[in-house]
């Protein structure tokens, strides 16, 4: 792990954490009351999580998730639309985002989305001729190869 992923990884406990602290708690203190409370509790989770992570040592098995996939998915997507609307000289010269030969259609992508669910994450895509699809990225057993 990096230190801007462990970094990020703090703050996201951080934050985690002071969302836990109900309201009327936080609304009784001052803004630098606040202020300290999140650099106490970010200082503890320091500590508290570089001690986990060394003592899992460099050999821990991390592999990526299904919400890291689909993210490189919508970034895919997201390149795609943007080549496609830079391309041509004008509007009319662009191509579509989506073009089937066999099925003689074509469409825009109007917006992308994507949820984790309990199985892995969702991919959601709205065209702009009113078709919608829903793609899941689930983490799938892979069998070892013999050797």
């Amino acid at each position: 792990m990096t230190e801007d992923q462990f970094d990020a990884l703090v703050d996201d406990a951080t934050h985690a954490v002071n969302n836990l602290i109900p309201d009327r708690y936080l609304d009784r203190m001052g803004s630098n009351a606040r202020s300290g409370l999140l650099v106490s509790i970010n200082d503890a989770l320091t500590a508290f999580l570089r001690d986990a992570i060394e003592s899992a040592g460099p050999n821990i098995d991390n592999p990526t998730r299904a919400c890291t996939v689909a993210a490189a998915i919508c970034e895919l997507f997201e390149t795609h639309i943007a080549k496609c609307d830079e391309a041509g000289e004008c509007e009319a010269d662009r191509p579509p985002h989506i073009i089937s030969e066999t099925h003689r259609t074509t469409a825009n992508i109007d917006s992308i989305a994507s949820c984790d669910v309990e199985s892995g994450t969702q991919i959601y895509l709205v065209l702009d001729d009113g078709a919608g699809f829903r793609i899941t990225v689930e983490a799938v057993e892979v069998d070892e190869p013999a050797g």
